[in-house]
């Protein structure tokens, strides 16, 4: 009997990558595979960091280097998608594949076979600007946000590369829209083109960040598992999901050991 596949989907680790090791280790034990929800912010060196969106006073370089150069590694190989921090001019132009030892960008939008497991990805958060237009405006490089969107040609490539396909795990930076989850008790969140994909797609499981906030809730026949950013959660299952794919098929979200973070 073939052993069961186990693997940990890490909240934005915004250029932390010991400390999202760190709590990996401790709470997901050993895994086949880590799987980030983006705003890994992976910045091989500071000029990388300079592409990152946001302020200045946010904008760091981190630990990445070091992973880079293969003093430290992660205990498993990470797959990652790209949120609304990265280093986007960095990213698109060495586009999906291996970017660092042991460090796999998946890429703008599609599925892969990573371990067993059928992956659905889509990087970017929505804009209505760049999003909903089949031809989007070209990224303007002075304007470092844009390069976090995603635009209509990923989604529909998205789709195409599922057509006909069971999907097991559907990752994306953003919520999905519907949950019953309020933003300061009163606003709704979540794009509605993420929720067209998870009704669309119907994985088993869907995981998402970019809200630091920890939240499940299931979709239909989709567990929906919202992780906080690993310098924020308070308990192991905020910023790290634990998930196992049995011998047949399931793929189920399992409690992370040990107790919460200092």
């Amino acid at each position: 009997m073939l052993r069961p596949m186990r693997f940990a989907v890490i909240g934005d680790i915004h250029a932390d990558f010991t400390l999202a090791d760190a709590m990996i280790r401790r709470h997901a034990g050993s895994v086949d595979a880590v799987f980030s929800v983006g705003d890994a912010e992976p910045n091989r060196d500071e000029a990388e960091s300079l592409g990152v969106a946001g302020p200045a006073k946010y904008r760091k370089v981190g630990d990445f280097p070091r992973f880079a150069a293969g003093l430290q590694t992660m205990s498993a190989p990470l797959y990652f998608i790209g949120g609304n921090h990265e280093p986007w001019p960095a990213l698109d132009e060495h586009g999906p594949g291996e970017w660092a030892p042991g460090f796999h960008f998946l890429g703008r939008s599609g599925v892969a076979e990573i371990a067993g497991l059928r992956v659905a990805f889509l990087s970017g958060i929505y804009s209505r600007h760049f999003s909903e237009p089949a031809e989007p405006p070209a990224i303007t490089p002075a304007r470092l946000k844009e390069y976090g969107y995603f635009t209509r040609p990923h989604v529909d490539r998205l789709l195409h590369q599922a057509r006909g396909r069971r999907i097991d795990l559907l990752i994306t930076h953003d919520w999905p829209a519907g949950l019953a989850y309020r933003h300061h008790g009163k606003t709704a969140v979540g794009c509605d083109r993420i929720r067209m994909l998870t009704d669309a797609l119907n994985p088993q499981v869907h995981v998402c960040g970019h809200m630091h906030v920890p939240y499940r809730e299931r979709i239909g026949a989709t567990d929906v598992v919202c992780l906080s950013q690993v310098r924020h959660g308070t308990a192991p299952a905020d910023t790290v999901a634990v998930l196992e794919l049995g011998a047949d098929g399931v793929l189920k979200e399992l409690v992370p050991a040990g107790p919460a973070s200092g």
